[in-house]
């Protein structure tokens, strides 16, 4: 992932989006299976957004390239997680 803050967020957008599509698209093809913890997955995704942006904009200390690496590794941990709940849900 850049260093770039511009470019980090639109890659966190990215795969949020991606999460929500997963669970959209899961919620489509299986109508009565799981529609609740599929709903409860996107709750996550985009709560993950808002913490992960409010955290990167509070990112004031110099030097900065310490925090940001920290914040991408609990984001790709974090939203590792959420996909492998979608596919959880699928089996």
């Amino acid at each position: 992932m850049p260093e770039n803050l511009r470019t980090l967020k639109k890659d966190f957008d990215y795969l949020i989006d991606e999460v929500i599509s997963d669970c959209c698209t899961f919620i489509y093809v299986n109508p009565d299976k799981k529609e609740a913890e599929a709903v409860e997955v996107i709750n996550q995704a985009i709560a993950l957004r808002d913490e992960m942006f409010d955290r990167l904009n509070k990112i004031h200390e110099k030097p900065a390239k310490p925090h940001i690496k920290a914040l991408k590794e609990d984001f790709l941990n974090r939203i590792d997680a959420l996909f492998e709940k979608i596919s959880e849900l699928a089996k």
